[in-house]
């Protein structure tokens, strides 16, 4: 079972009601879903990433150009960002979490190339660190030396223990 995109309303619950959901795989339950919306939309990698490997599964979040926040639940392997109806262009970001490390996958790339015009910012999380991507200006490093990936940024991994200090302070 996977759960398609749905536009959800970002609440942080109780770790032991999340807890709960997670064990018992339910995952169309509105406090699982609301919770990995809030998670992303405060920044909160590491425990976005946890939510996913407490369910063995890929999570994909994405927020569109108003806002709304969209969580899409993949399978163990892979998740794609499936575009909802009704989510509004350009998308401003879209989070998605890998099993273990953090690196632009094929399926990753092809996605981002698909979605180059209408996307400004892409991340994936891995275990204890994520890598970002964003729409490179000339003078940035890109993640292709031509074609669509060419006005993608190439960054390095930013560990949690670093975005968060940079985000705190």
């Amino acid at each position: 079972m996977t759960i398609s995109a749905t536009d959800v309303n970002p609440v942080l619950h109780r770790v032991a009601d999340v807890d709960e959901a997670i064990r018992a795989e339910a995952l169309d339950s509105p406090i699982l879903l609301e919770t990995i919306a809030a998670l992303a939309n405060r920044g909160m990698w590491r425990q976005l990433w946890s939510v996913a490997d407490g369910l063995s599964r890929e999570i994909s979040v994405l927020f569109d150009s108003e806002l709304r926040t969209w969580v899409d639940i993949g399978t163990a392997g892979k998740v794609k960002l499936k575009p909802p109806m009704g989510a509004k262009i350009p998308f401003r970001l879209w989070v998605h979490t890998h099993p273990r490390d953090a690196y632009w996958s094929s399926t990753d790339l092809s996605t981002l190339a698909a979605y180059s015009r209408i996307l400004k910012e892409a991340l994936v999380l891995g275990h204890d660190h994520f890598k970002r991507t964003r729409k490179a200006s000339e003078s940035e490093e890109s993640l292709e030396p031509q074609g669509p990936l060419s006005g993608w940024t190439s960054e390095s991994i930013l560990t949690y223990d670093e975005w968060e200090a940079a985000y705190d302070g």
